[in-house]
């Protein structure tokens, strides 16, 4: 019955009168909690779709000018006492989730009484439509609560759900308490979980903190005074804190510009934070290359992989490396090249560099390229009488991720790839050759295939940069940027598997009977590769059996689109 009241109520917003109800509605809701109250029992029975059935019904009822909110704002203070953070029992479930339900459908109405097409959805009553006013006493109505109950360590992630709802309504009601709250737990070092809470939280609500909107837009102000404040918690000691801190930094830098925009005075530091994260995560890794921090070591449960520590630091780098201004880039670019050069790097440490590495080849392919291609053909000459050498496996592995880059970026450094791909060939140790042979096809992947290449904020050259952050882009304005394989890379593609594929197919024609199971397999293997990455080059086969094959219908047929573009030597296929 009661899903069918708030189905009803929902799907008929304003065409129905509840006030007469209100009272027993109001009293059945608070009863359902099955709360202690007095010496009322708890009820045995369980209700799984009672809160969002419920907090459905109580928005869906809410109209300009009735006492909907007054009764849930009763109700809430009825049961305040059962939102503080020490209560930790299975009650305070239902309780927070009522919170979350009600601050999600909410947002819910009012996009569907403001955004959403008539015929996607039941408009409301115009005069039963919510009004500014009922907005923010909705959100008055329920923000104490949600901030009782961040610092639940039960329920903490859900209350940092509702507080996401809640200042996507009002940001200048939410954002300001929650930065209150931070500042406060940073100079008490004796509550680490105060402070996770509050990295959770903040990183929900990063889009409306970094906004311009027309009723807020101070957040901006505290962006990078924020960033600098919580790099001292980037600390193996604690990892649960640091990867909450990488959390909300990659939350931040994933919305916003790395350019100094003058109207915002502290934005000039950027590159002051910038040196400061890289010096703090390089030290992080070095680190990581010896030993894991005692936290690790005594926590058997905690894996360093779980973590994801190394998406993670790639992840921000990219965002960073995308968004940012030349100068800043330069900096980003000469730091992981110097690190290059620490020979003491653990294979797992190496690892989460080499990861940093293509993270700025996305970002800035050029200007990377333009660097660190010609270390690596330095390095091959320095070790050309010693290639085997494990440790010039690293530098391969780079090698690897630097020809993920364009194609047209590509073609310009054609001379020094065919050259290491020339003097690495002999290598032996299968996982040099396996590593070269990824290369390989990465090579070939990015001259022929499609793919997006840009990944900024926005295209539109802005005076003042900090209007993008944040920036929701309606789907109709979108403009993404692909690659698309032209005449030029495909002719650099075929000139590479003519000069690599073929002569290991005649190698082993040549030479199988003389040749090693390790030295056939790594022909195989650069074969495979080069077969996979020059997959798009393949042009349809014609033959009478293929003709027959596909004449063959059939209910459980998958049917495919193909369309290919013919030029001089090949064809490619995209579908």
């Amino acid at each position: 019955m009661l899903i069918l009241f708030s189905s009803l109520s929902w799907n008929n917003i304003g065409y129905i009168n509840w006030e007469k109800w209100f009272d027993q509605i109001f009293t059945r809701l608070l009863r359902g909690f099955n709360l202690p109250i007095g010496k009322m029992k708890m009820s045995s029975q369980e209700y799984s779709y009672f809160v969002d059935t419920t907090s459905k019904w109580v928005v869906a009822m809410i109209e300009n000018g009735n006492s909907c909110l007054k009764y849930l704002e009763e109700l809430l203070f009825s049961i305040k006492t059962f939102y503080h953070p020490s209560n930790t029992d299975i009650l305070q479930e239902n309780l927070v989730d009522f919170l979350v339900s009600l601050s999600k459908h909410f947002v819910d109405r009012v996009h569907i009484e403001r955004r959403t097409r008539p015929f996607w959805h039941s408009v409301p009553r115009q005069t039963a439509q919510l009004t500014e006013d009922d907005i923010t006493n909705f959100v008055n109505c329920i923000k104490d609560y949600v901030f009782m109950s961040i610092f639940n360590k039960d329920y903490d992630n859900e209350a940092a759900v509702a507080c996401q709802y809640l200042s996507i309504l009002r940001p200048e009601l939410i954002i300001p308490t929650i930065l209150d709250k931070y500042h406060s737990s940073i100079e008490n070092l004796h509550e680490p979980h105060r402070y996770i809470s509050l990295m959770n939280c903040l990183q929900r609500v990063a889009r409306q903190l970094v906004q311009q909107t027309d009723s807020y837009s101070e957040g901006q102000l505290f962006v990078l005074p924020l960033l600098n404040s919580i790099l001292p918690a980037i600390d193996l000691n604690d990892i649960e804190k640091t990867y909450s801190t990488l959390d909300f930094i990659e939350s931040i830098v994933c919305q916003i510009t790395f350019i100094d925009c003058p109207s915002i005075s502290s934005t000039g530091k950027f590159e002051d934070f910038i040196i400061e994260f890289l010096t703090r995560i390089f030290f992080l890794i070095e680190n990581l290359s010896t030993n894991f921090s005692d936290s690790l070591i005594i926590n058997k449960d905690i894996d360093i992989d779980d973590l994801a520590i190394e998406a993670k630091l790639s992840s921000i780098l990219f965002h960073i490396a995308q968004n940012s201004s030349d100068e800043i880039f330069k900096v980003i670019r000469e730091r992981l090249l110097n690190l290059t050069d620490n020979p003491s790097l653990s294979t797992e440490v190496r690892d989460i560099v080499t990861s940093l590495i293509e993270s700025i080849v996305r970002a800035n392919p050029n200007e990377t390229l333009k660097y660190f291609l010609p270390k690596i053909r330095q390095s091959v000459d320095e070790n050309r009488t010693n290639l085997e050498n494990t440790e010039f496996t690293w530098y391969l592995a780079i090698f690897s991720k630097l020809v993920s880059a364009r194609g047209e970026i590509l073609i310009n450094y054609k001379t020094d790839i065919f050259y290491i791909f020339d003097q690495c060939l002999p290598i032996e140790n299968k996982k040099s050759y396996e590593i070269l042979s990824s290369a390989a096809k990465c090579f070939l992947q990015s001259l022929t295939q499609i793919y997006p290449i840009e990944y900024k904020l926005t295209n539109e050259d802005l005076e003042i940069p900090t209007q993008a952050w944040g920036k929701s882009i309606d789907y109709d304005k979108l403009d993404v940027r692909f690659h698309f394989p032209t005449d030029e890379e495909i002719e650099l593609a075929s000139e590479f598997i003519e000069k690599y594929l073929y002569s290991q197919i005649d190698f082993l024609k040549e030479n199988n009977s003389k040749l090693t199971n390790n030295q056939r397999l790594k022909s195989l293997t650069i074969i495979e590769a080069i077969g996979i990455g020059s997959f798009r080059l393949v042009p349809p086969i014609e033959s009478q059996q293929i003709q027959a094959f596909e004449s063959i219908q059939s209910k459980y047929q998958i049917q495919y689109d193909i369309f290919f573009k013919p030029l001089s030597k090949i064809r490619i296929i995209s579908s």
